[in-house]
């Protein structure tokens, strides 16, 4: 007989234990959730209380109270991630308005080693009753059971209930708003775990079977849910990993694997084993490869020849599918056969010499990018890449001549960086010459108006490659005399208020005006910390007087804005 439990005592919760233990803007969000009646179907059985929390989507709340505190666990993200949310607080608290009382602490679970003393001294009848009515309610274990006895292990799992609990989480007849999603997906990713224990319990070639089911049902439902955190590329995944894992463990026909890996690569609109190769190249062996090579090959040269700028999605599939098969066999000189047969614009060219390139055989590439070049509208990529192939050459200044061209043609820092790079000691003559054009850019005299990006950015780049090399001081007079970005000059401001704080001030107030006339919390928050950097050079120029005039003038000029001056009580303003 087993040995009897131990209670195991609990600690006192109270309103303010549950608010030690939620942050502040969760306490204060639950608290609303609580008193708005968000909580249902509270439910206490031991130490365990369980509850539904209405919010954005429907949220299953499981509260242990144990002798250490209040742990929670919930199904929304925050709760996922096990943090005390809002609606575990909601539910500490409607638990604690009806009583907080809990039940006897539940027993301690019986070790394997006590439970099997129990059951060797049990009649073997007994033993066999109780496994049958266990088996009844668990396919998994019955079609364990069934193989143990003779039964072929193809046929002894009933895949019918894992079918319907497929269905049940994935098909869907509305569609799942963004509130919704993480709990559906959520379900949708245990019905998968519950697909991927048949791998390890030995019934692999039904898992395959119900992955593929799964990508099915998937793809059909994809329309009616909303992706933005990219839930349903998760699951998809998640159902290819499972079906490789099968696949592996199993003995599925090579050839009928082939076949089903490219006929829905070909038909998905969700790149759908579209990434098969090189993964499943070892589980297909020669005769599924073959059969592959074969069904990818003759999509291929089905294909019409391409015309410029055709990147339609099958013309996409079939080509990755082409490249990968290429790559998987033969290697670069496989991918590129493929890559050169259809070379119609300077980034097909591109693939082909950043693929020549990693083999080290930059001369190849270099003739590629020449034709590139020659051929197809003038590409920076194509420039860069060649640029990087004369310096591994030595051939420094035929480099700088590409680069420089970049620079002419995009006058931006990041290809300013790049010829400073590349040119090592030759750059100051490249320098001069850069600087000199950015000089030319038009001047811009308006700053911080209400619509910043309707008005000429003047000689921004010239201020960012000033304050990139480190001179403030050449970047400040730059903006003076030709106007940049309000970004930049924000930031050129505080560069230079290390050391002329006066000129800086102006800056810092049009910025704050600016942010004032966007009207709304946010922008009254920014203006305050504006505001604030100003005080702080007003007082370092001994004109702290001025700083208060500004202040109170600026205060009855928005008086009507009262989100305004909480903003700047807030940041302790005058």
């Amino acid at each position: 007989m087993l040995a009897p439990w131990v209670p195991v005592a609990v600690v006192e919760v109270s309103e303010r234990s549950v608010r030690r233990r939620a942050d502040a803007r969760s306490f204060e969000r639950g608290q609303a959730y609580f008193k708005a009646g968000r909580v249902r179907r509270l439910t206490v059985a031991g130490t365990t209380v369980t509850s539904i929390v209405d919010g954005t989507s429907v949220y299953r709340v499981r509260l242990e109270i144990t002798s250490t505190g209040l742990d929670g666990r919930c199904s929304c993200p925050y709760g996922a991630e096990g943090v005390f949310c809002k609606h575990c607080v909601a539910t500490a608290l409607a638990w604690l308005e009806e009583g907080g009382e809990v039940g006897e602490p539940r027993p301690q679970p019986v070790t394997d080693e006590r439970l099997r003393e129990f059951l060797l001294g049990k009649d073997p009848t007994w033993l066999v009753e109780q496994l049958l009515a266990v088996a009844r309610a668990d396919p998994l274990l019955r079609a364990r059971l069934d193989v143990a006895a003779g039964a072929d292990v193809h046929d002894a799992y009933d895949d019918r209930a894992l079918r319907e609990r497929l269905e049940g989480a994935i098909e869907i007849g509305y569609f799942v708003e963004y509130g919704e999603a993480y709990s559906y997906f959520q379900g949708v990713g245990e019905a998968l775990d519950a697909v991927a224990e048949l791998v390890d319990a030995g019934f692999p070639d039904v898992a395959v079977t119900l992955a593929e089911y799964a990508l099915g049902l998937l793809e059909e439902a994809a329309d009616r849910v909303d992706d933005s955190d990219g839930g349903l590329r998760e699951a998809i995944g998640r159902a290819e990993e499972i079906h490789l894992d099968a696949c592996s463990a199993g003995e599925p026909d090579p050839v009928s694997l082939a076949e089903r890996l490219v006929e829905r690569a070909l038909a998905s609109d969700y790149e759908v084993f579209l990434t098969a190769l090189p993964d499943y190249e070892l589980v297909l062996g020669p005769a599924g490869m073959a059969r592959y090579r074969e069904l990818v090959e003759q999509a291929w040269n089905d294909l019409p020849p391409k015309k410029r700028n055709d990147y339609s999605t099958r013309r996409f599939v079939v080509t990755y599918l082409m490249e990968q098969l290429a790559e998987c066999s033969g290697g670069a000189d496989a991918l590129i056969e493929v890559l050169a047969r259809d070379v119609s614009s300077g980034y097909d060219v591109l693939r082909i010499a950043e693929r020549l390139c990693a083999d080290g055989r930059d001369d190849e590439a270099l003739d590629w990018l020449g034709r590139g070049m020659a051929e197809f509208p003038p590409d920076s990529r194509l420039r860069s890449l060649a640029a990087d192939c004369h310096l591994r050459a030595g051939r420094r200044a035929e480099a700088g001549e590409l680069l420089w061209a970049n620079f002419a043609d995009h006058p931006v820092l990041e290809n300013y960086i790049a010829l400073h790079n590349a040119m090592a000691e030759q750059f100051p003559a490249w320098r001069d010459r850069a600087v000199a054009t950015l000089r030319e850019e038009p001047a811009a005299s308006a700053r911080f108006t209400p619509v910043p990006y309707a008005r000429p950015a003047g000689r921004s780049v010239l201020v960012e490659v000033l304050l990139w090399e480190g001179d403030a001081q050449a970047a400040w007079q730059a903006a003076v005399d030709g106007g940049c970005r309000d970004e930049l000059w924000l930031r050129v401001a505080r560069e230079r208020a290390v050391t002329h704080p006066a000129d800086a001030i102006p800056v810092l107030l049009a910025a704050a005006d600016q942010a004032i006339g966007h009207k709304n919390r946010n922008s009254y928050k920014t203006a305050a910390g504006l505001l604030t950097e100003a005080g702080v050079l007003f007082a370092r120029c001994d004109r702290p007087d001025d700083f208060r005039s500004h202040l109170a003038a600026l205060r009855d000029a928005h008086r009507p804005k009262r989100a305004l001056r909480e903003e700047l009580d807030r940041a302790n303003l005058p």
